[in-house]
């Protein structure tokens, strides 16, 4: 294990005595405007946990609910997480081939991986709840005791659903051939997003909204007052920190103790599971898949438009075929699909009486779905440039520019998620009965902001490249990966900002019952508009090809 852990410190020792100065500065400046990112997060959470506190009976269960859903979230997010990465960390990374032939136990080597799938799959999502827990924190008025609590938790509860993952996938590779485990995957997206959807459906929280109803709000309580999913850690972590909020600590030494026994109980368990079954697994991954036909030249871009030039058309295609053969991208994308699904049917559910009312949340909706946009993105878009890992030379030496390959790593994202977006606000738009002028402004913004995420993200994705990683889900979790995110999420509100203008002369002009309009506030918002779209787009763009340029790859 010192073995093992001594190659991750050269490994970081490597990169920190490499990296030039402009690298540094450039890393540095990139995680302070992170770190903004989490400052406005904190206290944007704090307005919303504060007003919720204060309301009267249920305030404090309101806390509590909202407190466990977040963990519960968190919890199951890890595991989904950390069983997509098991796959390559633990059966395909590169290093395996050597480090499975060494003197070391296989339980050691089985062991150092499974921490490594821990420490990669859940290290992004436990930051992002840093900013809701500091919050929490502040609005129950907690000290420096409450964040040490939380730290101490945190890594029993984070190392208890990777555990579960790796065992998930551990478990697969066991029972179904090595090719086929992605398949099952798949299956299981499936069902996981069809049990939201139905969960969702049923629930219909926005019936609760409603105060006339006596009886409703007494289930609503009643509800509140349930305990989320008891029987997992999420719960018990739960309760261990409102406990602490609360001054019983007797409940915290209890609830502590009983998120490690199952810590250390998961982990015992799964190093006895992986030393029966490691070996095994990892032989049969090794395994040839089914034999495929060679597809003859061109077959796999013969659809799309001849108006693309054909090194473009065969850019596209590659991408489109490599994408196609990947069921482990399916899979997510399936569970996006399903997560999209169950927004709708709540759009669809809210109880908006006036048409202003159904018009701001139709203008609400459009930074929405610019979430999703940069969600999906930050998945499928932004690592396009490094999943071609070491055939990246093979673009470089064929007979095209470098905007050549941006361009069709663009195309190839932006064609989707310009659909994607387009479909989410017409639905969203049809079910809200809006005016046609939303409707359209509404479409054409989603439109053009779907072709700033695409740009950006392969902007970022060629500015922050990892063609050598050991784990796919790597690219998304890394610092450039975050990066993206926030430069995203922050060109989705500056985009909504500064559209505000322009709804808000629209329906002062209705409610006067006479054109209020003005060309000089119409004028100015467009001229922004167009200049943020073209920084979004063209400083990554320019940043990232740059970097490929200078870079020894």
């Amino acid at each position: 294990m010192i073995f093992l852990l001594r190659i991750q410190f050269l490994k970081l020792k490597n990169w920190l005595t490499r990296s030039t100065t402009g690298e540094t500065l450039k890393t540095g400046g990139f995680a302070l405007l992170g770190l903004l990112f989490l400052v406005l997060l904190y206290f944007g959470f704090v307005r919303v946990l504060s007003a919720l506190r204060a309301v009267e009976i249920i305030g404090a269960l309101l806390l509590l609910k909202i407190l466990s859903m977040a963990f519960l979230t968190t919890f199951f997010m890890i595991v989904f997480s950390s069983a997509l990465a098991a796959f390559t960390t633990l059966f395909f990374a590169r290093d395996l081939s050597m480090l499975i032939h060494t003197p070391l136990p296989h339980r050691t080597l089985f062991f150092f991986k499974s921490l490594e799938t821990a420490v990669f799959s859940s290290w992004m999502v436990m930051v992002a709840l840093v900013p809701f827990l500091g919050a929490y924190g502040r609005v129950t008025g907690q000290g420096a005791g409450f964040y040490f609590l939380l730290m101490g938790l945190g890594i029993p509860f984070a190392w208890t659903a990777s555990a579960l993952g790796i065992g998930l996938s551990m478990t697969l590779m066991s029972v179904f051939p090595a090719r086929r485990v992605r398949e099952v995957m798949l299956t299981l997206a499936i069902l996981i997003g069809t049990g939201l959807f139905l969960w969702a459906r049923w629930a219909a929280p926005a019936r609760f909204v409603r105060a006339d109803n006596l009886e409703v709000i007494i289930q609503y309580i009643a509800q509140l007052e349930a305990p989320t999913a008891p029987y997992l850690p999420s719960w018990w972590m739960s309760l261990a920190v409102s406990s602490y909020a609360a001054g019983r600590l007797g409940e915290v030494l209890s609830y502590g103790a009983l998120l490690g026994a199952v810590a250390v109980a998961a982990g015992a368990l799964l190093v006895a599971f992986g030393e029966r079954a490691y070996y095994s697994g990892w032989a049969a991954a090794q395994e040839g898949g089914r034999r495929r036909t060679v597809t003859p030249l061109g077959r796999e871009w013969r659809w799309i438009p001849r108006f693309f030039s054909t090194r473009v058309r065969a850019l596209l295609g590659k991408d489109f075929a490599i994408f196609r053969r990947d069921s482990n991208q399916w899979s997510q994308l399936l569970m996006l699909m399903s997560i999209v699904a169950v927004y709708l049917i709540s759009i669809r559910k809210l109880p908006l009486d006036t048409p202003y009312l159904r018009g701001l949340v139709s203008f609400l909706n459009i930074g929405m779905v610019g979430f999703v946009l940069a969600s999906v993105a930050l998945r499928f878009v932004f690592p396009e440039i490094s999943l071609e890992g070491r055939a990246w030379w093979v673009l470089r030496a064929a007979p095209m520019s470098l905007w050549s390959v941006l361009g069709g790593k663009f195309l190839s994202g932006f064609l989707p998620l310009s659909v994607v977006g387009v479909v989410l606000v017409w639905v969203s738009n049809a079910f809200l009965h809006v005016d046609p002028f939303v409707v359209w402004l509404s479409n054409g913004t989603v439109f053009v902001m779907a072709g700033a995420l695409a740009g950006m993200g392969v902007g970022f994705g060629a500015l922050f490249p990892r063609f050598n990683l050991e784990n796919i889900a790597q690219i998304q979790t890394s610092a450039g990966g975050m990066i993206y995110m926030v430069a995203a999420l922050f060109y989705v509100g500056l985009t909504l900002s500064l559209e505000a203008v322009i709804m808000r002369l629209y329906y002062y002009s209705r409610v006067a019952g006479r054109s209020l309009w003005s060309w000089e506030p119409v004028v100015l918002v467009g001229a922004a508009l167009l200049v943020v779209n073209l920084v979004a787009v063209a400083g990554p763009l320019l940043m990232g090809k740059a970097h490929l340029e200078r870079a020894d790859i």
